[in-house]
């Protein structure tokens, strides 16, 4: 599955780097339906790994610092080659980003390359970041959210995805089911019949206002629904026969919230859901290209969670550059600080991956020394 190129094993892990950095967002991000206000800033944790031959990979990483440094105990002074495995990818959790792009680095290829040929030039993706921004400035209501679907569809993009759920937590119920209802009608109106729309409920309704909700906007070429509510396998089934009837064609989506892919099989086999979406960060690559060839004999699609995470997003690109079951790559407001995206080009709604060795990015090193380099733990041999 995994087509890792043949490494000397005199290169061998020397120094390994831990520190958080921060991310900031153009514009205010509001509530979903579960969480507060989200804020105009984020932090990643960036793992930087150095061989003793003078090559350097990194990558954003979920496991915490002392987790890294248990790792960082077994890593140091072994092989790069050891890490690598043609079955299951990359045998570490902490390492196992920045390991992608320093075997990258090593042997001069994109990362996409190791995870199988090229499936497509062009890779889809879909604007993230329209949350509850009436909420955000209330005495501007709907007219904020048309402002921000079209401020998207003018920076490129040609799918967005929204937040829906506001009665959950934020507004009586009948308020808020009829602000969502009407949020997406304005959207759709404002983005036009061409632009795809997707709504994502953070587990904010159940199953019976899911069907209430699909009755009330079946007629807006909705791509897929998201998490409406929190996933068993009965109310999958009965949701997937209400679309049937309703002779409604929306994708059902879900799987962010999972810490391991296994927790989707059971509704991936019988094709419960069409759309797979497990934080790319939280399961890792490795993972991710075994669950999209899992997820490829059941005819379901692939787009990973990314959110708050630029790095995940680069990381998704590649995978959807390489499998043939990709589906769309989630763009975070979030710009990271400290790294930049050099093989990456975004033109109408679509990237391309430039043929640069690992990841395609780059560190900004005068900004991480300045801001951040007094802020790592650092393990070497």
């Amino acid at each position: 599955m995994f087509d890792f190129p043949f490494l000397s094993s005199n290169i061998r892990v020397r120094r390994i780097a831990y520190v958080e950095i921060s991310g900031e967002s153009p514009k205010m991000i509001g509530k979903n339906a579960v969480k507060d206000d989200h804020g105009a800033t984020t932090r990643e944790r960036l793992v930087r790994v150095f061989t003793d031959t003078g090559q350097e990979g990194f990558g954003v990483t979920r496991a915490s610092a002392d987790e890294i440094g248990q790792e960082a105990e077994q890593a140091l002074g072994q092989p790069v080659s050891e890490f690598l495995d043609p079955a299951e990818g990359i045998r570490s959790r902490g390492l196992e980003h920045a390991l992608w792009d320093l075997v990258g680095q090593i042997s001069d290829r994109p990362v996409w390359t190791f995870l199988g040929p090229s499936r497509r030039e062009r890779i889809e993706a879909y604007d993230g970041g329209l949350y509850f921004c009436d909420l955000v400035a209330p005495e501007k209501g709907l007219d904020r959210v048309a402002q921000e679907a079209q401020e998207s569809v003018d920076a490129g993009h040609r799918a967005i995805k929204m937040k829906i759920g506001r009665g959950y937590r934020w507004m009586s119920a009948e308020e808020g089911f009829a602000r969502d209802v009407a949020a997406i009608r304005r959207v759709r109106t404002v983005v036009g019949p061409d632009v795809l729309l997707m709504v994502d409920g953070n587990n904010g309704f159940d199953r019976a206002g899911a069907e209430r909700l699909f009755e009330a906007i079946g007629d807006q070429d909705i791509c897929w629904a998201e998490k409406l509510f929190p996933e068993t396998i009965d109310d999958y089934v009965r949701l997937r026969d209400f679309l049937t009837r309703k002779e409604l064609h929306t994708l059902i989506a879900d799987g962010e919230t999972l810490s391991a892919p296994e927790g989707l099989y059971p509704f991936i086999e019988p094709h419960l859901i069409d759309v797979a979406q497990l934080d790319m960060n939280q399961i890792g690559l490795s993972s991710w290209r075994r669950l999209a060839a899992f997820c490829e004999e059941f005819g379901v699609l692939c787009a990973p969670h990314t959110w708050s995470s630029r790095f995940a997003l680069y990381a998704s690109l590649h995978l959807g550059k390489a499998i043939p079951n990709f589906l769309s790559a989630e763009v975070p407001a979030y710009i990271p600080d400290v790294y930049h995206p050099v093989g990456f080009s975004f033109f109408q709604g679509a990237y391309r991956i430039a043929p640069l060795a690992g990841w395609g990015l780059q560190i900004d090193e005068k900004g991480y020394r300045e801001h951040f380099a007094a802020l790592e733990r650092v393990w070497e041999k």
